[in-house]
C-alpha cells in the first residue's frame, strides 16, 4: 500500500460507523476510546499491564499506590487526544499519536523499574527496547503453554495496519526523537501534504519529551493515589497552551506558570515518592531477592513476560534468602538504612568508586557479602542502594528542562531564559543522599562501622 492509498484507508476507516468504549478513570473522569484504541483494549499485551503495579512496591509506604500500569497506559493516550486537539492535529497524526501512548508502556516486566537493570545483567532488553518489538511484532509476551488460552488473537502490529497506521512509526515514537535516532515524527506517508516536515519532532516530543502525556499522567495519577498532593498539575492550561511550532512543541506565555508547576512537581515527586528512603529499602529488598534465586527463576527473556504476582510466587518458590526477602515484603519486616552518605560530604574517589559500585553488579555483590561477613550475617543481609544511578536507568528526563516558549511579544525564547527555575530545577538533585547501606535490624551500628571503614576510608 503506498503512502496516499495507506492516509486514505485511515479516512474511509474513521468514517465508518464505530463502536465506543467508555473509560470511568479516577484522574480524568470519564472519556471514550473508539477505533484502533478500542481494539487494542483486547490484546494479551495490554491486559498483562493490568497486573503489573505502577509504582512496584511503594504501597507499602503509601497505602494506596495499587494502581496500575494499564491505568497509566489509557490516561496517557487521552491526555495525548487532548494534546492533539489543542495543537490542531489531523486525525491520522492523533491516531497515531494515542497509539504511541498508549503503548509506550507494553515492554515493561514484573515490577517494571525495580528490576529492570537486573534482567539487563541477564542479558535481556530494556523496557523500550521490548515495546518497539511488541509493536513490530518481533517480541511475543505470551509464555509458552498459555497460547490455547487466547481466543483469536491479533497481532498488534495487525491491528495498526489494519486501521491504516504504520507500526513502524509508532514504534519509533516510543523514545522521542533524539533517543529513536530519527527527527521525524509527523507521518512518513504524508507525501503531498504541505504541512509535512522531515524535521517535524512534534509526535515523537508529546509522547517522550520534556513536556508530554506520559509525565503529565503519571504526575497526576501518582499524586492521587499515594496521597502526595506535589504532584498536582494545572495540567488543562498547559494543554491548552501547547503549540507546534518549526518542528516543536512550544507553550504559549500565558502557560509559563503551568509549565513551572509541572516541573517543581516533578522533581518534588521524585524525591518524596520515586525515591522515598524507605521506597527504595523495598525496592532493593526486591531486587536482592531476584538477583541471588538463581536459577529458581526463568531466563531473562521469560522473566519479562511475567507479571508481579508471578515473581512473586517464584521467589516464595526458591526458598532460602528469597524466600525470606519476600516474607519480609509481606509483613513489612524490612530492612534498616543503617548508613548514608549526601555527595557534598564525599570527595571525587569516593564519588567515583560508588558509581563503579553501582554499575558492576559483581563488585557490588562482593563488597556487600564482605561487610556482612565481617558482621556476623549471612550473605545477602547488607545491601548497597546508590540511588541516582538508578535515576539515569529509569528516568532520564529529569534534566530535560529545555522548553521552547512563545512570548506575548510573538518571539520564542528556551525556558532557561523565560524563568531561573528551569535551571535550578535541572540541578537539583532529587536524592539528597546518594549512598545507603541497608541491612538486618539490630546490627546496623556494627554493620554502618565496617561499610564505613570499606567505602569511605
Amino acid at each position: 500500500m503506498t503512502p496516499n492509498e495507506r492516509f486514505k484507508a485511515h479516512g474511509r476507516l474513521a468514517s465508518h460507523g464505530v463502536t465506543v468504549k467508555v473509560i470511568n478513570d479516577a484522574i480524568h473522569g470519564q472519556f471514550k476510546l473508539k477505533g484502533v484504541a478500542q481494539d487494542l483494549l483486547s490484546t494479551p499485551e495490554m491486559n498483562k499491564l493490568s497486573h503489573i503495579k505502577q509504582l512496584g512496591l511503594a504501597h507499602l509506604v503509601f497505602p494506596g499506590a495499587h494502581h496500575t500500569r494499564f491505568e497509566h497506559s489509557l490516561g496517557a493516550s487521552h491526555i495525548a487526544g487532548r494534546m492533539a486537539e489543542s495543537i490542531s492535529m489531523e486525525d491520522i497524526d492523533t491516531d497515531t499519536l494515542q497509539v504511541a501512548a498508549m503503548l509506550h508502556d507494553v515492554g515493561h516486566g514484573p515490577y517494571s523499574h525495580t528490576l529492570e537493570h537486573i534482567l539487563a545483567d541477564r542479558g535481556g532488553m530494556d523496557h523500550m527496547e521490548v515495546t518497539k518489538g511488541i509493536i513490530l511484532g518481533e517480541y511475543d509476551v505470551i509464555v509458552d503453554g498459555e497460547g490455547e488460552s487466547i481466543d483469536e488473537r491479533k497481532s498488534i502490529p495487525g491491528i495498526l495496519e489494519d486501521r491504516g497506521l504504520d507500526p513502524k512509526l509508532v514504534s519509533s515514537l516510543i523514545t522521542g526523537p533524539d533517543a529513536s535516532g530519527t527527527e521525524r515524527s509527523l507521518i512518513s506517508w504524508t507525501e503531498g501534504r504541505e504541512d509535512f516536515s522531515g524535521e517535524d519532532k512534534t509526535l515523537a516530543q508529546l509522547v517522550h519529551g520534556p513536556v508530554d502525556c506520559d509525565q503529565l499522567d503519571y504526575l497526576l495519577r501518582d499524586s492521587h493515589f499515594t496521597g502526595v498532593k506535589h504532584g498536582v498539575v494545572d495540567h488543562n492550561r498547559l494543554i491548552e497552551c501547547l503549540r507546534s511550532q518549526g518542528g516543536d512543541i512550544v507553550v504559549e506565555q500565558g502557560g509559563l506558570s503551568a509549565l513551572e508547576g509541572m516541573l517543581v512537581a516533578r522533581g518534588l515527586m521524585y524525591s518524596a515518592v520515586y525515591f522515598h528512603r524507605v521506597t527504595r529499602v523495598t525496592e532493593v529488598m526486591l531486587s536482592r531477592a531476584v538477583e541471588r534465586a538463581g536459577d529458581a527463576l526463568p531466563d531473562s527473556i521469560d522473566l519479562q513476560r511475567r507479571v508481579d504476582a508471578e515473581i512473586w510466587a517464584a521467589l516464595d518458590k526458591a526458598g532460602g534468602f528469597s524466600r525470606d526477602m519476600i516474607t519480609r515484603l509481606k509483613y513489612r519486616n524490612l530492612l534498616k538504612v543503617c548508613l548514608s552518605r549526601r555527595k557534598d560530604d564525599m570527595n571525587p574517589e569516593q564519588i567515583e568508586r560508588l558509581a563503579s559500585i553501582a554499575n558492576e553488579l559483581n563488585i557490588r555483590r562482593e563488597i556487600e557479602d564482605d561487610i556482612a561477613f565481617r558482621a556476623g550475617l549471612e550473605p545477602g543481609y547488607v545491601a548497597i542502594d546508590v540511588p541516582s544511578v538508578k535515576l539515569l536507568l529509569s528516568e532520564p528526563r529529569m534534566a530535560q528542562v529545555d522548553v521552547k516558549v512563545v512570548g506575548d511579544d510573538g518571539k520564542t525564547r528556551w525556558l532557561k531564559e523565560v524563568t531561573p527555575m528551569a535551571e535550578a530545577l535541572r540541578k537539583r538533585q532529587v536524592s539528597q543522599e546518594a549512598v545507603y547501606v541497608m541491612t538486618l535490624s539490630g546490627n546496623e551500628k556494627r554493620v554502618a562501622e565496617i561499610a564505613n571503614q570499606i567505602l569511605f576510608e
